[in-house]
């Protein structure tokens, strides 16, 4: 039996098995934001093991690692007699895997805000214990605050997520949560029109010619990021450095990483 959520479009199909008549008390997940939105729903006790670069809470260090997203440990999901799969993103071989073990198998998206709202809603529905109403409205909160303070003069941010040795430079484009961040705040994304993740050169940036810049630095490398960026030949004047571990996982956390983008701003 397979069951999947595509949570961006809200898709369901199944073979006609009720998958409710055995209880869902075992379950893999593969996503550090769904991990995170598991715990914080307080469905956390169902969970059997979760993927490699599910770093947070550190309740679930001692959870099995059933590999990730692009090489799952079939063997070991195998052995632990899973009730359920959740991933981000579509796997054939966990879909395939699912089937084989006659078990649910749920799929998500994290692209947009929506779509992190929209897992909560699903995790809510599966699970009675779920609940995610306090994180939603937080979320909603925080955004509206910071909208009466950026909205009377918003200023162009460009949120840059990778920066390459060769002087390619990843930013956070129009189709991501980082957009709807920042536009919830009152402020406007500036990025390529084209892409999620639009890879773009020196020449790219000065063309889009932000009012901010916001480095996003995941491992806390600070200066070294700075260094990149300025030689490039790249002014750094406008550019603020924001490091933590959740700056590229849109789960539990991203309230942190919304107050975290406007202490930039200020």
């Amino acid at each position: 039996m397979i069951f999947l959520i595509g949570c961006s479009e809200g898709n369901s199909t199944s073979d006609g098995t009720d998958h409710l008549s055995r209880p869902d008390t075992s379950a893999v997940v593969f996503g550090p934001s769904l991990t995170e939105l598991f715990f914080v729903s307080g469905a956390g006790g169902r969970l059997a093991a979760v993927d490699r670069y599910s770093i947070w809470p550190p309740e679930y260090s001692e959870l099995p690692r059933a590999g990730d997203f692009l090489s799952p440990s079939l063997e070991l999901i195998t052995s632990l007699a899973p009730t359920s799969i959740h991933v981000v993103g579509r796997n054939q071989s966990l879909q395939d895997l699912a089937g084989g073990l006659g078990i649910p198998l749920y799929t998500y998206s994290f692209d947009r805000l929506s779509d992190v709202f929209n897992s909560c809603s699903v995790l809510e529905k599966l699970y009675p214990e779920a609940d995610l109403g306090g994180f939603r409205q937080g979320i909603e909160f925080t955004l509206d605050s910071l909208s009466e303070q950026f909205s009377s003069a918003p200023v162009r941010v460009m949120i840059v997520v990778y920066l390459e040795g060769d002087g390619a430079i990843t930013l956070a484009g129009m189709d991501t949560f980082y957009r709807d961040i920042i536009e919830g705040m009152g402020c406007e994304m500036a990025a390529s029109l084209s892409g999620s993740y639009p890879v773009v050169s020196v020449e790219g940036i000065l063309s889009i010619a932000p009012d901010r810049v916001i480095i996003l630095d995941p491992y806390g490398t600070g200066e070294t990021v700075l260094s990149s960026w300025r030689s490039n030949g790249l002014d750094d004047s406008n550019v603020s450095v924001f490091a933590g571990e959740q700056v590229l996982i849109p789960g539990a956390r991203l309230q942190d990483t919304i107050r975290g983008i406007a202490r930039c701003l200020n």
